[in-house]
């Protein structure tokens, strides 16, 4: 059984950065394969994803493709020498993520693993990935467990969770939720609507990051989403929230643990596909 969903089998890990801004939102592809999927906050209080994928049930495309982040490298400590796709990054980030545990894989290092949609976006051919790079880490325990519902929780119909350009709203429909980006349906053009069987709003602290982006011609300050320690969470699943923490320790490789408030019993999620995102 995967340890990232808590069904089927568990095989290698590919985690890509994908586009969810403006029109890129009407051009994902394969986001509904997914075992969990990271909100991540970006410069200028926009948001990117981090997409977290499995070879055993990996779908034939992903993207769009965008760049890689500083928070990217911690988020991903935790799951051993995995792929990362992306499409370039500030240089100053650069280093860090060659000398990250981490297989980096870009348009400049695998152009044939990479395909064009049109006139920009980037998708990358996840099929091919897995067979170019067989030593890619299996998916390993990340801190989820699975199981039935706990006792408790509050009736949820949905929840809002707001960086300070985007915002997000998952509803909830049967076992399912339903995202939607800044008061959008969220669509692919593979897989209907965007949803998830899990959400979990991890509040973390959000502070300046290492580098500066002179890309554009202006400077863009990046962020930095602390990602270990502890602080409050909400879990959301079978149309409930609970109210809980999270805690990760300092030492990135390890997991993060969400438990509820009461003496701190581990919440199990619902066996199925997970969103994580800052409240």
């Amino acid at each position: 059984m995967s340890p990232l969903t808590g069904t089927g089998t568990a095989g290698r890990v590919l985690a890509v950065k994908i586009d969810n801004v403006g029109f890129a939102q009407r051009e994902q592809t394969g986001l509904n394969s997914a075992d969990l999927v990271y909100v991540i906050q970006v410069e200028g209080g926009l948001s990117r994803y981090l997409a977290i994928f499995d070879s055993a049930h990996a779908p034939a495309r992903v993207g769009p493709v965008r760049s890689a982040r500083q928070t990217d490298i911690p988020l991903l400590a935790a799951y051993g020498k995995v792929g990362l796709a992306y499409s370039g990054a500030i240089s100053g980030l650069l280093p860090d993520l060659a000398a990250a545990n981490l297989q980096n894989i870009t348009p400049a290092s695998a152009s044939r693993l990479f395909s064009n949609g049109g006139s920009d976006p980037t998708y990358i051919k996840l099929a091919d990935v897995f067979v170019a790079y067989p030593d890619l880490a299996e998916a390993k325990d990340v801190g989820l467990r699975f199981g039935a519902a706990p006792s408790g929780g509050q009736p949820a119909v949905s929840v809002s969770a707001r960086m300070p350009s985007a915002s997000f709203t998952f509803t909830a429909s049967g076992t399912q939720w339903l995202v939607s980006v800044d008061g959008h349906a969220a669509m692919t053009t593979d897989q209907g609507r965007t949803s998830a069987d899990n959400v979990i709003i991890q509040h973390v602290h959000v502070v300046p990051g290492k580098y500066t982006d002179h890309n554009a011609g202006h400077p863009d300050n990046e962020v930095f989403s602390e990602t270990t320690g502890q602080g409050p969470a909400d879990f959301y699943r079978d149309g409930k929230v609970w109210h809980g923490q999270w805690s990760r320790p300092a030492t990135p490789r390890r997991p993060t643990t969400p438990s509820t408030a009461r003496r701190c019993r581990w919440l199990p999620a619902a066996p199925g596909s997970s969103w994580k995102g800052r409240g």
